[in-house]
C-alpha cells in the first residue's frame, strides 16, 4: 500500500472471531508479513474448542479429536506442537452402534458384514445389490436419507447412516443435503454410477499410486482394500456415514498417513498456541458492532470495556458463526445479500463428560465409542469412550465417557438442567454399558447453537456468501458453515482465506 508521500504503509487486516478458522487465518496472514488484529466478543479464544482439567479428569467442551491432513501437519510444524500430539489408541478403532439396547460393532470387513447382528439378512442382501441400482436422473438437491434409501435401503439408513449423522452434525438425515454434507460420497454415484464400483476403482488407483511411489523410492501409506463387491458395498455404507475428513481420504488418497489425534493436555493446546503466535493481536471481550466501507478501506467499529472504537483496515475476515452477522449493524445492501447466511440452523447440544470408577462400568469400553440410532429412542445421541482413546484423561482406575444429547433429534433435551440430563444419561448408561453407580465426576456444557446444518437447499447459503464477497471487495467470509464442520476443514479454510486476502492486498497496491 502506497501513502500519498510515496512511502509504503503496512497492510492491515481485521479478523472478526477467534475460533479455529479465525485464529488459523490470522496466524497465516501474520506469517505472510501482514498486520492482523483479531476481535473476539467473548472472554476467551478458541470458540468451541476448550479444555477443562479438574481433579485429574480432562473434559473437552467441544471437539475431542481431529483427523490430520497436509494443512494440519503444516500448522502443527509451524506451531512446534508435534511433541504435544497424542494419537488415538489404534486398538480403540471399534465403533459400536446400539440395536435393541445392545452395543453391536459396526462391520468394516466382508466377514464382519456377513456375520453382524446389526443388519438383517434382507438388509445385507440389499447392500450387495447396490452396484445394480441405477444412478439418479432427477435434478435438484437430494437429502442424505433419500440418497441412502435409494442406494442401500432403509435399514442401512436407520442403523448406519442416521446415527453417524447424529455424531457428525447432530443433525437429521431427512433434512441434510447429500451434495453439501457429503459431496465426495455423492460424487461416487455421479462419476461411477455406483458407490461400491467407485470405491473399488479409487482403491485400485491408490494401490497403483503406492506402487509408483515405492518404485520412485518415496514412502506411501495408502490404504489397501480387497476389491470384492461385498467389501466395497459394506465400505460404501460406512463411507456414507463417516466424517467428511474420512470421506476425503477415501476420495483422494494421499501419501501422508492420516491420524486421529488430540494433544496431551487436550484440544485447547492448539488454540492456545495459535493465540500465542499472534503475540498480543487478539482482543478479547471486543465485539464488532458496525462494519462498513469508506473508500478503499473497511471501518470496524468495536466496543471494549464499554468504550467504542473505530479502526480502518485494508481487508476484513468474518470468521464468526453464521448467526453472529445478525447482531452487527451492516450496510443495507450487505444485509440483504447475507440474509440466508444469518438464517443457517444451529441445533442445541449438551456435552456431558462423566467420570466413573472403572469397577463400576461392566462394559470393557474397548472402542472409539457408541452411536445411538434415532429408531432406538434413547436420550443419548452418541458417546465417546474418552479414556480408551487417549491417555491421561482420568485418574488411575477410572474411566471417562463423554455423552452428547439434543441436536435436531431432540433439541428440548439439550436444554434441560444439569441434574435432569445427568439423570437421563446415567439411566441409559446403566443399561447400555453397565454403569452401576453414580459418576464421581460430572462436567456439563450446553451449546445453544452447536453445529451448522447443511440442509437441502444449502446452495442458497453458499451463493449468498459468494455474492456478499463479490459485492464487497476486501471482505471474506469463513467458518464451519461454509467449508465443512470438522477441525481439519476449519484449519484448511483459514489457510485458504489467508491466501485469498494476500492476493487481494497485492492486487490493491
Amino acid at each position: 500500500m502506497t501513502e500519498p508521500n510515496g512511502g509504503t504503509r503496512r497492510r492491515t487486516v481485521a479478523v472478526v472471531g477467534a475460533g479455529i478458522t479465525g485464529l488459523v487465518a490470522a496466524h497465516e496472514l501474520r506469517r505472510r508479513g501482514i498486520d492482523v488484529t483479531v476481535f473476539e466478543a467473548s472472554d476467551h479464544s478458541g470458540g468451541v474448542i476448550r479444555t477443562t482439567h479438574t481433579d485429574g479428569f480432562l473434559a473437552e467442551h467441544g471437539p475431542n479429536s481431529f483427523v490430520t491432513s497436509a494443512p494440519v501437519d503444516a500448522l502443527l510444524a509451524q506451531l512446534d506442537l508435534q511433541g504435544d500430539v497424542v494419537e488415538a489408541n489404534p486398538d480403540a478403532n471399534r465403533r459400536y452402534l446400539v440395536r435393541q439396547r445392545k452395543l453391536v460393532p459396526f462391520p468394516l470387513t466382508p466377514p464382519a458384514m456377513l456375520g453382524t447382528r446389526l443388519f438383517s439378512l434382507r438388509a445385507k442382501l440389499r447392500v450387495l445389490m447396490e452396484p445394480l441400482v441405477k444412478r439418479r436422473t432427477a435434478t435438484g438437491d437430494e437429502s442424505v436419507a433419500s440418497f441412502v434409501r435409494r442406494r442401500m435401503g432403509p435399514e442401512v439408513l436407520d442403523y448406519a447412516v442416521d446415527p453417524f449423522i447424529s455424531g457428525i452434525f447432530a443433525g437429521d438425515p431427512e433434512r441434510l443435503s447429500m451434495a453439501h454434507a457429503f459431496p465426495r460420497v455423492q460424487s461416487l454415484e455421479e462419476r461411477y454410477g455406483s458407490l461400491s464400483k467407485g470405491l473399488m476403482l479409487q482403491r485400485r488407483d491408490a494401490r497403483r499410486a503406492a506402487a509408483t511411489a515405492r518404485a520412485d523410492g518415496r514412502s506411501a501409506a495408502l490404504e489397501e482394500t480387497a476389491a470384492t463387491p461385498a467389501q466395497a458395498a459394506a465400505q460404501a455404507a460406512a463411507q456414507a456415514a463417516v466424517p467428511a475428513a474420512a470421506a476425503a481420504q477415501a476420495a483422494a488418497p494421499s501419501p501422508t498417513r492420516s491420524r486421529l489425534i488430540s494433544f496431551i493436555d487436550g484440544m485447547q493446546t492448539l488454540t492456545d498456541a495459535l493465540e500465542a503466535s499472534l503475540d498480543g493481536a487478539v482482543r478479547l471481550g471486543c465485539p464488532v458492532r458496525l462494519l462498513h466501507r469508506e473508500g478503499a478501506r473497511w471501518m470496524v467499529d468495536t466496543g471494549q470495556d464499554g468504550a467504542a472504537s473505530v479502526q480502518a483496515f485494508d481487508a476484513v475476515v468474518m470468521a464468526t458463526p453464521a448467526h453472529a452477522l445478525s447482531a452487527m449493524e451492516l450496510p443495507g445492501d450487505m444485509r440483504q445479500l447475507s440474509r440466508p447466511i444469518e438464517n443457517v440452523e444451529y441445533p442445541p447440544v449438551s456435552t456431558l463428560t462423566l467420570g466413573f470408577r472403572r469397577a463400576d462400568v461392566a462394559h470393557p469400553l474397548d472402542g472409539f465409542g457408541m452411536l445411538v440410532p434415532g429408531v432406538e429412542r434413547e436420550t443419548i445421541l452418541g458417546a465417546l469412550f474418552s479414556t480408551s482413546l487417549f491417555p491421561d484423561r482420568a485418574p488411575a482406575d477410572h474411566v471417562v465417557i463423554t455423552c452428547f444429547v439434543g441436536g435436531s433429534r431432540t433439541p428440548e433435551l439439550a436444554r434441560e438442567s444439569t441434574e435432569q440430563v445427568v439423570r437421563r444419561v446415567c439411566h441409559e448408561l446403566r443399561d447400555l454399558v453397565g454403569a452401576s453407580a453414580a459418576p464421581v465426576f460430572t462436567h456439563h456444557i450446553f451449546w445453544p447453537r452447536a453445529i451448522p446444518q447443511y440442509t437441502v437447499g444449502y446452495q442458497t447459503v453458499k451463493t449468498a456468501a459468494d455474492a456478499t464477497e463479490a459485492a464487497n471487495p476486501g471482505l471474506y467470509l469463513g467458518g464451519n458453515y461454509r467449508n465443512g464442520v470438522s477441525v481439519g476443514d476449519c484449519v484448511a479454510s483459514g489457510q485458504q482465506i489467508a491466501g485469498r486476502v494476500e492476493r487481494y492486498l497485492t492486487q490493491a497496491v
